[in-house]
């Protein structure tokens, strides 16, 4: 893996006509990250990179830097078998430049291969009022108002609103809890019946676990990544954003830490 990483400090992308096109200046840390990706030290690039994605997400500018970013944390997730967390960062990348493609000359046949899969799942969005209607897909299902994520962890309650007399919050209320490995991410999908705001929180116990498990919400329809979650304490770690009448997919990834770590996730929903 290291010896065809070699290849990979220029990225290439290209266009839907064919041409080949390269980032002219690249942002200093996501070089670092890429240079650490090609030797073989992936949790350290996996950290270099993060930082970099985090800092640059809200700058519209920084698209080419941002998908390089996510893609080359792709590429340290396949280097240390994580199939399930590269493909979420390849989406990502596919966020940021949705025709982007990977030079077989350039990348190791793994990769090509996990990107691949990672970019056919980005294209099977279902239309979101059929999904809505049976209640979502493969990952998780709408029954009955309550959203239940396939293989992603127990639901323990669910409903809205508050007290009786004076509700201060109307939105539907669901928590779900699992266990995480080294590097995985489990994903939970939500129909919003209006607009509205989602929040989200993700807890967990072991405090030597400091801020080891995020969130990020995408649309399902477009791919695009709306939200990150940031940490609110070393063992909680929270999301807010706007929605609307479609499928939203929020995963939560577990970044690094070497032992299983057990969270409660709590999602409001209008």
């Amino acid at each position: 893996m290291s010896r065809a990483m070699s290849l990979l400090l220029v990225v290439l992308l290209v266009g839907s006509n064919g041409s080949l096109a390269q980032s002219a200046s690249v942002d200093p840390e996501i070089v670092k990250g890429m240079k650490q990706v090609d030797e073989g030290d992936y949790d350290a690039a996996i950290l270099t990179l993060d930082a970099a994605a985090r800092r640059l997400a809200p700058d519209p500018a920084k698209t080419k830097d941002l998908s390089q970013a996510y893609l080359y944390l792709g590429i340290a997730y396949v280097g240390k078998g994580h199939e399930a967390a590269a493909k979420a960062k390849f989406r990502e990348a596919l966020t940021q430049i949705k025709d982007l493609s990977l030079s077989p000359d350039k990348f190791p046949p793994k990769v090509i291969d996990v990107f691949e899969a990672a970019k056919q799942e980005a294209a099977k969005s279902p239309a979101p009022k059929a999904a809505e209607k049976k209640g979502g897909g493969k990952k998780g299902l709408l029954i009955g108002g309550v959203v239940v994520a396939a293989g992603a962890g127990v639901a323990v309650a669910a409903g809205g609103g508050g007290g009786s007399d004076a509700p201060t919050d109307t939105r539907t209320a669901q928590s779900f809890t699992g266990t995480l490995t080294q590097y995985d991410c489990r994903d939970y999908r939500f129909v919003p019946t209006k607009a509205g705001t989602l929040d989200a929180s993700v807890t967990w116990t072991d405090q030597a676990a400091v801020a080891q498990l995020s969130m990020s919400l995408y649309e399902e329809m477009s791919g695009n990544e709306i939200a990150k979650s940031n940490p609110a304490s070393n063992t909680e770690a929270r999301l807010s954003s706007p929605v609307t009448n479609q499928i939203y997919q929020l995963y939560v990834c577990q970044n690094g830490y070497e032992q299983p770590i057990s969270y409660t996730l709590t999602v409001r929903f209008p």
